[in-house]
């Protein structure tokens, strides 16, 4: 996840500008089938566009925000039940202080901020259903500041052919899920920041094509993906980058466990060219040909357990990595919920484990980002005005890297933001 937040984008380059229209070429048929709405019945709640806001009954405020961003909603259409547009906007601050000096936000660039507050996510997006059980999702990314122009790159954008739960068939361009941190939406994930290691493995947002399904058998649950390792703002390049395969295979055992959600992962995510870059703007790809998740989740009432297990095998210099996590929810009221993140990580090199780039890593004295243990825990609180489509968020994260030549880093950072989707 951190790489998300890449400070070297530069403007769009005149030979992206095609691809931004492909990316823009589903619009086309529904700026078509916007028109049709002036045809539809005025009150019809069948066709719930931004038209009607205000109009429906039982509206809350949410409910008229999220209106107003249909453009067309009619199941009895031949071909196009619904289209809607998406705002996304994340923000947060972070004042940290370690060993190594203070640290956060205010020293994230400014072209990814506003004032001290960095702007995590600033996206348009949209999400339209069709018949024969097609639906299209799309997100891209706006510059905050518009310094660099308006448009910045499209992280997602995929086409999805649903028969049923146990079989969907996707193909675009979509964020590596990875371990079950990962699997989380960034609008629904509880924390600010996923775990160390796990960012370790973050692939990216990358092309290729994929299936999964659930509710197979009696609780299967599985997904199999093929990628390019290519990592850029639009489409990825096929060729020379290699290919990253991600396999899932879990099992959701609820009715044996008497809880209310009981499900087992396994993960392998396996690379074929570790570290491959062609992108000045984007990282590389992970320096890890293979990595393996276990991970466990359970549920009862207003508490939420999950562990996982993360194992990766590094590739050239990068030495294996082994790390356990764990995350505690617990809603003590319908709209605010307590969240504790402990994770343990080793490696056998003393430059096996990064210093997270968010926000670790930014502190004055830190010359060698590294270390072969990192123990953190993090402590928060969210409140819930509109479930995750609306939600603040505050935490403080301690966290301690051993293992470094320099000897080791230890420090507290504090976290508050706010995360919209609609």
């Amino acid at each position: 996840m951190a790489a998300e937040a890449n400070p070297s984008h530069s403007k769009m380059k005149a030979g992206f500008r095609p691809l931004l229209l492909l990316a823009l070429l589903p619009s086309v048929p529904l700026l078509q089938a916007a028109t049709a709405i002036i045809d539809s019945p005025a009150h019809d709640e069948r066709v719930a566009t931004g038209l009607l806001v205000g109009k429906l009954e039982g509206e809350t405020a949410a409910d008229r925000a999220r209106s107003a961003l249909v453009l067309y909603k009619n199941d009895e259409h031949p071909w196009l039940y619904s289209a809607a547009l998406l705002t996304q906007l994340q923000l947060q601050y972070a004042h940290g202080s370690s060993s190594a000096g203070k640290f956060g936000t205010a020293d994230w660039p400014d072209d990814l901020s506003w004032g001290d507050i960095e702007v995590r996510r600033f996206r348009l997006g949209l999400k339209a259903e069709f018949a024969g059980g097609l639906s299209l999702f799309n997100l891209t990314d706006l510059h905050p500041n518009f310094s660099n122009g308006f448009y910045k790159r499209f992280p997602e954008l995929y086409l999805t052919w649903t028969r049923d739960d146990a079989l969907a068939l996707s193909i675009g361009k979509c964020e590596l899920k990875f371990n079950r941190e990962q699997e989380y939406l960034s609008t629904q994930f509880p924390v600010f920041e996923r775990t160390a290691v796990g960012n370790m493995v973050y692939g990216g947002e990358l092309t290729g094509i994929w299936v999964k399904g659930s509710g197979v058998g009696t609780g299967w649950l599985y997904s199999v993906g093929l990628f390019s390792n290519d990592r850029q703002d639009e489409w990825s390049r096929f060729g020379g980058a290699g290919a990253i395969t991600v396999s899932k295979i879990g099992y959701d055992y609820t009715e044996h466990a008497g809880v209310d959600l009981a499900i087992a992962r396994l993960e392998w995510l396996h690379n074929t060219k570790p570290g491959f870059r062609s992108s000045n703007s984007n990282p590389a790809s992970p320096l890890f040909s293979n990595a393996f998740a276990l991970s466990n989740e359970m549920e009862k009432g207003p508490l939420s357990l999950t562990a996982e297990v993360l194992l990766a095998e590094g590739s050239g210099s990068q030495a294996d990595v082994a790390a356990i996590s764990h995350m505690t929810r617990w809603k003590v009221k319908p709209k605010i919920e307590l969240i504790n993140v402990l994770e343990a990580a080793g490696s056998r090199d003393g430059s096996g484990i990064r210093l997270p780039t968010r926000y670790e890593a930014l502190a004055p004295d830190v010359d060698v980002p590294f270390g072969s243990r990192w123990h953190s825990g993090y402590l928060g609180v969210n409140y819930y005005i509109d479930g995750h489509a609306l939600k603040l968020m505050t935490g403080a994260l301690y966290s301690r890297m051993s293992g470094r030549a320099d000897g080791p880093i230890e420090g507290w950072t504090w976290l508050a933001g706010m995360r919209l989707i609609f």
